[in-house]
C-alpha cells in the first residue's frame, strides 16, 4: 500500500505564518501613524494653549473689565441720582453706598456725576458689583474696587491709541462747518477757535478762502473713535495774516505759544458768546429804545438766539446773580488787576452760579435771553477797570508771559518740527 503525501495539510500550516505575518506589518504601520497623528494633535494642543493664554492676559492688561463675567453699562441721565444708581445698576445696598462714597471722597465726590458721562459696573459670581469704573471725563477714569466689604477708590489715565494727525481745509460756508468736513470733530474745532480767539474773532472776521491746518492727536478706544487729543500746532490764515499756536509742555503747565515764545492766552477773551452782530455799541449818547431818552451806553449788546450760552470772559469770582431791574437776570463777575466784568438780560443762569464761585474763563456761566427792559433777545456786556467802563472791542491786552531763557531752546526745536508739519 503505497501512501500519498497529505499536502493539504502541509499547505495550510504555511497559510496562517504568511497571514500573520502581514497582520502584524499592518498592525505596526497603523500604531505608527495612529502615535505619530496623536503625538502631533497634543503638540498643537499645546501650542495653542501656550499661545491663547498669552492673548487673554495682553486684553486683561490693557482691559480690566475683561477680567470680569459682566460688565453692566449706564449712562448717566438727567435727573440721576447716584445712590439709586449705584443701587439698581451695581446692587449695592444703603451701606455699601455710604462706604463707596467715603473711600473715594478724597478722590472725586461721586455725588456730582455729570449727565452723559458713562459708569462700568463689573461683577464676577457675587450679586454685588466688584468693580466700577467712572469716565469723569475724557482723560480720567474713577476706580472704585471692592473686596469683600471694604471699597478702594483711585483715579487713572485712560489709556487711549492714539495717531497724529493733519488736517488741512479752506473756508467756503464758515470755520465750525468746514472743519467738520476736514475730519475735525466738534471740541477740537471749538478749541482751535479758542486758541485763537485772542486775535480773531471767529463769529465775525471769518472770511471766505480763509485757510487751516490743524495738527491733533486722534484717538481711539477698544476700536471705536474716540474724543480727540491735544492740539500739537495749527496755522490760521485770517484775510492773508498767518496766526500760530504751538503746544508746549512748559514745566508741566502745557499751553499754546506763538512764533516768538509767547503766551496765547490773554485775561479776556473777544467776546463772552457765540453772536448774530451787535445791536448797539459802546457810546456815551444813545436813544434809549424803551425810554426813548438819550443815554450812554458804556457796554455791548450782542444780539443772540435765546437760550445762547454765555460764557466768563475772564477768570474771576461771582459778586451777584439775580434780578437787577432793567438789567433782568444779571451776573457780575471780579477779575484780577482791577477788572470786573456783567452780563445781562439773561433768561437763566448756568447750574452752581451764586455768590462766591470761582468761574474759569469760557465757562458758562448763563444764557441769552430778554429779561428786564429789553426789546428782543440779546446779552448786554460790559467791562470796568477799577470803576470806570472800558469799551471791550477796544481792549489792547498784552501777549502772555514769554517762555523762559533756560526753556526757549526746547520750545524751538519743538516749534521747528510743527513748522514741518504746517507747511
Amino acid at each position: 500500500m503505497v501512501i500519498t503525501p497529505r499536502r493539504t495539510l502541509q499547505y495550510r500550516k504555511k497559510f496562517p505564518v504568511k497571514k500573520i505575518f502581514f497582520a502584524l506589518f499592518f498592525l505596526i504601520i497603523i500604531l505608527f501613524l495612529i502615535k505619530t497623528f496623536w503625538l502631533k494633535n497634543i503638540d498643537s494642543t499645546k501650542e495653542v494653549q501656550l499661545v491663547k493664554p498669552a492673548e487673554e492676559l495682553s486684553e486683561q492688561l490693557t482691559d480690566p473689565k475683561k477680567n470680569y463675567d459682566k460688565v453692566v453699562e449706564y449712562e448717566v441721565s438727567d435727573g440721576d441720582i447716584p445712590a439709586e444708581v449705584f443701587s439698581s445698576q451695581g446692587n449695592f445696598s444703603a451701606n455699601d453706598i455710604e462706604a463707596i462714597l467715603s473711600c473715594a471722597k478724597d478722590v472725586y465726590d461721586f455725588t456730582n456725576i455729570k449727565i452723559g458721562q458713562k459708569i462700568d459696573f463689573c461683577f464676577n459670581q457675587e450679586d454685588r458689583a466688584s468693580r466700577i469704573e467712572y469716565n469723569k471725563n475724557t482723560e480720567d477714569l474713577i476706580i472704585v474696587e471692592r473686596s469683600g466689604d471694604e471699597f478702594s477708590a483711585h483715579q487713572e489715565k485712560i489709556n487711549y491709541d492714539i495717531s497724529q494727525e493733519i488736517a488741512r481745509g479752506t473756508i467756503d460756508n464758515f470755520f465750525y462747518a468746514d472743519a467738520l468736513e476736514a475730519g475735525i470733530q466738534e471740541a477740537t474745532t471749538l478749541e482751535v477757535s479758542d486758541i485763537f480767539s485772542f486775535d480773531i474773532d471767529f463769529t465775525t472776521e471769518i472770511r471766505k478762502d480763509d485757510e487751516f491746518i490743524i495738527i491733533y492727536e486722534k484717538r481711539f478706544l477698544d476700536g471705536e473713535r474716540a474724543p480727540d487729543g491735544k492740539i500739537l500746532g495749527t496755522k490760521f490764515v485770517n484775510s492773508g495774516e498767518a496766526y500760530f499756536a504751538y503746544y508746549f509742555d512748559n514745566d508741566g503747565l502745557g499751553g499754546y505759544y506763538d512764533a516768538e515764545g509767547r503766551l496765547l492766552e490773554r485775561q479776556f477773551l473777544k467776546a463772552p458768546l457765540s453772536y448774530r452782530y451787535i445791536s448797539s455799541g459802546f457810546t456815551g449818547a444813545r436813544m434809549h429804545p424803551i425810554t426813548k431818552k438819550i443815554t450812554a451806553h458804556y457796554q455791548i449788546d450782542y444780539a443772540a438766539p435765546i437760550g445762547t450760552p454765555v460764557v466768563a470772559s475772564a477768570n474771576g469770582t461771582v459778586t451777584s446773580a439775580g434780578w437787577e431791574n432793567g438789567w433782568g437776570n444779571m451776573i457780575r463777575l471780579r477779575h484780577d488787576n482791577g477788572y470786573t466784568s456783567h452780563y445781562g438780560h439773561l433768561s437763566a443762569y448756568a447750574t452752581g452760579i451764586k455768590i462766591g464761585v470761582h468761574v474759569d474763563r469760557g465757562e458758562v456761566i448763563g444764557y441769552v435771553g430778554s429779561t428786564g427792559w429789553s426789546t428782543g433777545p440779546h446779552l448786554d456786556y460790559g467791562i470796568k477797570l477799577n470803576g470806570v467802563p472800558v469799551n471791550p472791542l477796544q481792549m489792547d491786552l498784552p501777549k502772555g508771559e514769554p517762555i523762559s531763557d533756560d526753556k526757549i531752546a526746547s520750545f524751538q526745536e519743538t516749534k521747528n518740527k510743527i513748522d514741518e508739519l504746517l507747511k
